[in-house]
């Protein structure tokens, strides 16, 4: 898949509903409050805007990119559960911009 095609693929990602009720239920999690799903919502989008950034410069070390961002990532406002959960919603982003997920450390 061309970069364009990921980045049209991560556009409509970036769309999609994500942390509804439904969705935390079927995590067997309480929903958290509703600032924090805001913020975990605007996480996942400010992910996605950093792939489509990194595919739009034809960056030959996503890869790498990706780790650093993790690397710099200040996730202290989101509990454990919160965090992995945003990383699992944001795993779909990474498979379509061709991030190889089992080699990151997050």
């Amino acid at each position: 898949m061309s970069n364009q095609e990921k980045i049209e693929k991560l556009v409509e990602y970036k769309s999609k509903e994500r942390f509804t009720q439904d969705d935390w239920e079927d995590r067997e999690i309480e929903p958290t409050y509703e600032d924090t799903v805001e913020k975990m919502h605007i996480e996942v989008e400010r992910f996605t805007v950093f792939l489509i950034e990194q595919l739009s410069k034809n960056v030959t070390n996503l890869q790498v990119q990706v780790q650093l961002y993790f690397n710099a990532w200040d996730n202290d406002y989101f509990n454990q559960e919160e965090t992995e959960y945003i990383v699992e919603i944001e795993y779909e982003a990474m498979r379509i911009a061709g991030v190889n997920i089992e080699k990151l450390i997050i």
